[in-house]
């Protein structure tokens, strides 16, 4: 035991310095008893050093994720406004900054198409009521027989064309969403001039942002007039590295700091976790909701970007004590505790502790004998914790929690013979998939939210087509000429001795050229996505169906969305992206020089970025039977043996070590235990006095887990394999 006693006097004279940048230490005042860890300090030499202590408290001890992120719209909440019609704009009731009500009327326009579908309408109007009278006379002269049948057939089958126009363009009348109200006056009183102008009407309620017109101007349907935001909530966008990505999970706390309102903070939850990895910058996507109060003054905006703060979690009633009051002696960290305090000296004790994480200015207490309400020194702390430094690397119980210390004793083993290949996990191609529209249009519906589940057949969007409508029209006509024409043969038949066989002939004929092209149309329609049930309701109705239906191809998770409201869609745009991660590859790429090592059914070890402390494994199940031009490597598949904890995403970056079956025999040891400086290597040797010693080894082969060495250790003695890194700290600060 090594006692240092001083006397209990203090001369301001006498003062020697420590070492550069601390206080001069006092040469009498205090007395040190290294074995116990106990020192004693007069009231003049604590007042000299100026030594502070704080409380040990109990709180909440929480770790966060610090990265960046963006406000945007969501989908349902941003809309633009196009007109179904080519016209010209003569009314703007709105300009951009002012709110709108869903359905209000924003502009109006003369329109020479809506002109014409209205004249069509009044003559098929006009047609249909004279087509009524005339068989209404017809029928009723006929029981006299003075009219000849088929002049009365010719006239039921001309009121079953004038019934089939009007329909038909009621049916487009209803496609195109014209009011209702002036449809019934045209059909009412077609003799008059009904002159109408075609009112644009906001899809949602919401601020106008864009409006580029002027009156006079001519518009088609594919032009966006204007553009509407909904900014009663926002989501934020988070990005998330893919190393910290599976740190990330629904419910945590997030704060965003805007760039250009520094003492702005908004709090939120994070409501979605997508599964898309970004395959340029491999940023994940998290995503929480703001809802936005004007009355707290403060402006949110689609576009603002800032910071993001996202809070991982942790627990309540944790000890915490400041950061400043903790020192490191070799690989321990330890706290003088104030034990008491007089008139005349303070007693402080030493008390080494396990530590986690570090909050700020506090860090967290994991293990130890400290307590609420226990003073720690935070200032004076270097001058006099200086006096226990043992200068040996030892490790006591409670260090060796600290810094996670593994040991394990050196034995004979086996090494496998490995090499070591990068990788990126990759989804089969029957387990990703795009929902898209194979018919123009634009958006009018958006059904499925971020990183939403959804299963095959389930409906994502729907769309607004004309192509789609036209479609529909094509049907309803082809239907009607068919049933016309299926009439006209069954009269023929029934007449068949008083008509030439040549006439049924060719209207037989005409029945199936009509009945052909029908099951045409139907087909087609089942193609872009209309159930049977739909065709039926749609052809004993004469009602279209409005929008036309984007459906989930396959099941899965929702990725990489983007569109919004009125969005044109081109056919066979992808809209929606959807990836089944039940099932997942890693596609490894082996370089010319090893290639000749890889066979099919090989074991591999992958660890992934996103989880660098996981092994997945695996095998290796085929390749691409060809060297790259590019990048001279051979694209080689391992199917995963069962799928880990952490979910797999499209794109994920992995290192793959691929066994070749060869094994070797000798002294091994896990790869965790070297530590390497330069070219030479060391390894943390136990000592019974709970000290490590520093020793040199010469390695040998190694595989990604264990690594033979050939000079430095004997079988049964005991290494570091776990904390290795704080050791070579501690033995570097020793130094």
């Amino acid at each position: 035991m090594r006692r240092v006693v001083l006397v209990f006097s203090l001369a301001l004279a006498t003062l020697i310095y420590a070492h550069e940048g601390h206080r001069p230490l006092p040469t009498r005042g205090m007395e040190v008893d290294v074995a116990t860890g106990k020192m004693v300090l007069t009231k003049q030499s604590r007042e000299l050093l100026d030594v502070r202590t704080e409380e040990v408290v109990s709180g909440v001890v929480e770790a966060s994720l610090a990265t960046y992120g963006q406000i945007v719209v969501p989908w349902n909440q941003h809309a633009v406004i196009a007109s179904p019609l080519t016209g010209r704009i003569v009314e703007l009731l709105v300009k951009p900054g002012e709110m709108v009500t869903a359905g209000q009327v924003v502009a109006r326009l003369d329109s020479l198409e809506l002109q014409q579908l209205i004249l069509e309408l009044r003559a098929a109007q006009v047609d249909l009521l004279l087509s009524e009278k005339l068989v209404a006379n017809l029928e009723l002269v006929s029981q006299s027989g003075a009219v000849p049948g088929s002049r009365i057939r010719d006239a039921q089958a001309k009121l079953m064309q004038d019934r089939a126009a009007v329909g038909l363009g009621r049916a487009k009348w209803d496609a195109l969403k014209l009011p209702s109200e002036l449809l019934e006056r045209i059909l009412a009183l077609p003799e008059l001039e009904h002159e109408q102008l075609l009112d644009l009407r906001a899809p949602i309620a919401g601020v106008v942002t864009h409006a580029d017109l002027s009156l006079g101007k001519i518009v088609d349907p594919k032009e966006h007039l204007f553009e509407v935001l909904d900014l009663s909530r926002v989501w934020l966008k988070i990005q998330v590295l893919e190393k910290d990505l599976s740190r990330c999970s629904i419910g945590q706390r997030v704060v965003f700091e805007p760039t250009s309102t520094r003492d702005l903070q908004l709090e939120a939850v994070i409501d979605v976790v997508d599964s898309y990895l970004d395959p340029v910058t491999h940023f994940g996507t998290v995503w929480a909701t703001l809802a936005i109060d004007s009355t707290n003054g403060a402006t949110i905006l689609p576009g603002m970007a800032g910071k993001v703060r996202v809070h991982l979690g942790g627990s309540d009633g944790k000890l915490v004590l400041p950061y400043s009051a903790v020192m490191r002696d070799g690989a321990e960290r330890f706290v003088l505790v104030e034990q008491e305090q007089t008139k005349l000296a303070s007693i402080y004790q030493k008390q080494v502790l396990a530590l986690g994480t570090r909050i700020g200015a506090q860090i967290e207490v994991l293990g130890g004998n400290i307590f609420p309400g226990d003073r720690v020194v935070t200032q004076g702390l270097h001058e006099l914790g200086g006096y226990f430094a043992k200068g040996v690397l030892k490790i006591g119980p409670e260090s060796a929690r600290d810094i996670g210390l593994q040991t394990e004793t050196v034995t004979d083993g086996s090494v496998a013979e490995t090499f070591s290949v990068d990788g990126v996990v990759d989804l089969p191609p029957t387990q990703r998939s795009v929902g898209s529209a194979q018919l123009s249009g634009t958006i009018e519906r958006i059904l499925i939210d971020r990183g939403q589940t959804v299963s095959k057949g389930q409906v994502l969007a729907e769309i607004s087509s004309q192509s789609f409508k036209n479609l529909q029209l094509d049907l309803l006509k082809a239907d009607i000429e068919a049933k016309l024409l299926a009439e006209m043969v069954r009269n023929l038949r029934a007449a068949k001795e008083s008509i030439a066989a040549r006439q049924l002939w060719e209207t037989e004929s005409q029945l199936n050229q009509v009945s052909t092209r029908r099951d045409n149309l139907i087909q087609q329609l089942r193609t872009v996505g209309i159930t049977p049930e739909q065709i039926v309701q749609l052809l004993e109705s004469g009602r279209l169906i409005p929008t036309l239906p984007i459906k989930a191809p396959i099941d899965g998770v929702i990725v990489g969305f983007d569109k919004f409201l009125g969005h044109v869609v081109a056919p066979d745009e992808p809209l929606f992206e959807i990836h089944d991660v039940s099932h997942a590859w890693i596609q490894g790429f082996v370089s010319e020089k090893d290639f000749p090592r890889i066979q099919i059914g090989q074991r591999v070890r992958a660890r992934f970025v996103a989880a660098p402390e996981k092994i997945v494994e695996g095998t290796v199940v085929r390749s691409g039977q060809a060297i790259s031009s590019d990048d001279r490597t051979l694209a080689i598949w391992v199917e995963v043996n069962r799928l880990p904890e952490f979910p797999l995403r499209h794109g994920m970056m992995a290192r793959l070590d691929i066994l070749t079956g060869k094994q070797l025999e000798g002294l091994a040891i896990p790869r965790t235990a070297i530590v390497r400086e330069g070219l030479r290597s060391y390894v943390f040797v136990a000592r019974e006095n709970q000290s490590f010693e520093r020793r040199h080894v010469v390695t040998g082969p190694s595989d990604d887990l264990r690594i033979m060495i050939l000079q430095g250790l004997e079988a049964g003695e005991t290494v570091a394999a776990g904390g290795v890194r704080q050791l070579q700290s501690g033995y570097a600060a020793l130094k």
